[in-house]
């Protein structure tokens, strides 16, 4: 690939790694942080502009970049990006097929492209037969807000609405299977459950006040048609907790 046009789309990957890393609303506001003109870094990016080696490194130096980092190139035309204190690293993200192992230290989560919850009937060995596997950094998951250790995780989709703000219908939903102990939810998070041969999501209310009761809600500001749920204790039991959301990608 031309070095310039190489220098383009790192730029691009670079700024969109900062924007995630400390919450930058879009490219003017790190432009403002470390006082770049947004009308060229624009032009830098859209191939308006002259892109140098003189212009790279000072850019690179300016912002703090390693030396170097817009030149760097991949296999998949993807950026790894680091900083000399190893605060950033992002690498390619890649999908395997169900038979791939993985060979670099990335980790790779199970995808069931086919399991929706709040869906149909027929999924109690739904977990049983991966459709592929997501390869991707754990310091990625970890930017992502993921907390759980990333051997935990299964993706799994959404169906519809009623979890709606939170969860978008046919959005991913990175789920952790270690968290399903119906004595220890973790409580006001949204959990996946099967139950009369349904799989389900809902966020989880447990009041101890008197008699111990549990509160299934949706998200959905309309109760008339998501309502919420009361159950006791001892149905409380007789559901099977998948586990707990750990992150929905919300699509827009």
């Amino acid at each position: 690939m031309d070095k310039v046009a190489l220098r383009r789309i790192n730029l691009r990957t670079a700024i969109d790694a900062e924007l995630r890393r400390k919450g930058f609303k879009n490219d003017v506001t790190f432009c403002e942080h470390y006082d770049l003109n947004p009308s060229h870094i624009s032009q830098l990016i859209n191939g308006h502009g002259s892109f140098g080696e003189r212009a790279a490194r000072n850019l690179e130096n300016k912002v703090g970049w390693e030396i170097g980092l817009l030149d760097l190139e991949s296999e998949n035309e993807s950026l790894p990006i680091t900083k000399g204190d190893g605060s950033i690293f992002i690498s390619p993200i890649e999908f395997k097929s169900a038979d791939t192992k993985g060979r670099t230290s990335n980790v790779q989560i199970p995808v069931y492209k086919d399991v929706k919850a709040s869906c149909g009937s027929g999924i109690e060995n739904f977990l049983e037969d991966v459709s592929e596997y997501l390869e991707i950094d754990p310091y990625i998951l970890k930017i992502m807000g993921i907390q759980t250790n990333p051997k935990n995780l299964r993706i799994i989709y959404s169906a519809e609405y009623s979890m709606y703000p939170t969860v978008a219908p046919d959005s991913p939903l990175f789920v952790d299977v270690s968290d399903k102990d119906p004595n220890a939810l973790k409580n006001g998070s949204v959990y996946v459950f099967t139950h009369n041969h349904e799989l389900r999501m809902k966020r989880v209310f447990v009041s101890y006040a008197g008699s111990k009761t549990v509160k299934l809600t949706s998200d959905n500001p309309d109760k008339n048609r998501y309502p919420d749920e009361f159950i006791t204790n001892d149905q409380l039991n007789e559901i099977n907790f998948v586990g707990r959301l750990e992150l929905a990608l919300v699509k827009p």
